[in-house]
């Protein structure tokens, strides 16, 4: 009786399915880490830094903004991203919490947010809508916000299918770093033995055998990265990037539409990259040249920027007596668009030829 009860207790230990098991891989400086879209990994123990540069874009494979069905009207660009991470992360009691804005990054260099949009807060969180709620993530959990930077607002569920099994569940190799340093896993993606939901804290963290304390990303529906801070957290990033402009030479910050992304496509032509998205635009009113409205109900067409004298996008129209809510209007300019574009093959919607309108820029945070 006693050795079958020694047997048993050693296969228990044995098992693997106790969390205690657990050993991450920090893995900070170790460029087998990274992904191929992360380039010059460089470490500093006397600064306790690791730093490297991307340029804020997934492997090619992942269909980025498919999936969104209302869209910011902002494309994924090129970025000129130099990470700095602290490698020697202090565990404090007291947390912090998440706020809407970059909260760290992906192993693949592409920055993680919170969960927030830049809306106005509301509910008993004090939180602005969660991004997936209002229809703004693509299937990877991500999209391009204000400054056309693509960006994972939850768990980057095409980066975690990339890595595979191997990576998550056996080696236990981070998917990205917290803004405190700390590494962000993803254990029980593919293993539910490896589940450790049940032994996360508040901020969706614990420490391994070894007390190494880490982040784990939830699995299903609504995908959470983490909630708050256990350590310092430290600004992470500097970036560089072209600014898009419009006709009169405003920076464009796109008002969002509600517009159901199909397809997206880039051209890199002689001096200009042209960025166009396909897809369905629905419940939007108009405003079309003759100062009338229309309801939009479901209609196919194109959004699309390669500079500031070729473009078609939607802006909010001045306000009208006649206009009873908001309306947008088409703003369909093609003087300098490139040969190689090939304009008259793109599906447009109704060009506004009316009146000047004067361009509001960001809308105003309530």
């Amino acid at each position: 009786m006693k050795k079958l009860l020694a047997i048993v207790v050693l296969g228990l230990l044995l098992s693997g399915n106790s969390t205690s098991s657990h050993t991450i891989n920090k893995c900070y400086c170790d460029n087998e880490c990274y992904t191929d879209e992360v380039s010059i990994v460089s470490c500093n123990e006397k600064e306790k830094k690791v730093k490297f540069k991307s340029n804020g874009l997934p492997d090619k494979n992942h269909e980025l903004m498919i999936g969104i069905t209302a869209s910011n009207q902002q494309f994924p660009s090129v970025h000129d991203y130099l990470f700095e991470i602290n490698i020697k992360p202090e565990y404090t009691e007291e947390v912090t919490m998440t706020e809407a804005g970059a909260i760290g990054v992906a192993v693949n260099g592409v920055p993680l947010f919170d969960p927030s949009t830049q809306g106005p807060k509301k509910g008993s969180t004090g939180k602005p809508s969660h991004a997936l709620d209002v229809g703004e993530l693509d299937n990877c959990g991500g999209h391009a916000g204000r400054g056309d930077d693509y960006h994972y607002h939850i768990a980057p569920k095409c980066l975690i299918e990339e890595l595979g099994e191997q990576k998550i569940e056996v080696e236990k190799k981070p998917i990205g770093f917290a803004k405190d340093g700390f590494p962000i896993l993803a254990l029980g993606w593919f293993k539910k033995k490896n589940n450790i939901e049940k032994e996360l804290d508040q901020c969706r963290g614990m420490k391994d055998e070894e007390g190494n304390y880490f982040y784990n990303v939830l699995s299903k529906s609504k995908w959470d990265i983490l909630n708050c801070f256990h350590g310092k957290k430290r600004k992470m990033a500097k970036d560089k990037w072209k600014v898009r402009k419009d006709k009169n030479n405003n920076e464009i910050v796109g008002r969002p539409i509600k517009f159901e992304i199909e397809k997206v496509e880039t051209l890199a032509s002689k001096n200009d990259i042209c960025y166009s998205m396909y897809g369905i635009l629905s419940n939007e009113q108009l405003l079309l040249t003759n100062q009338t409205t229309k309801k939009i109900k479901k209609e196919q067409g194109t959004i699309f920027h390669c500079n500031s004298g070729c473009y078609g996008l939607f802006f909010e129209a001045d306000k009208k007596p006649n206009i009873k809510g908001r309306a947008m209007y088409y703003d369909f300019i093609s003087e300098t668009c490139p040969i190689d574009f090939k304009i008259s093959s793109i599906k447009t919607f109704e060009p506004y030829m009316g009146p000047p309108q004067k361009y509001k820029g960001e809308p105003k945070k309530k």
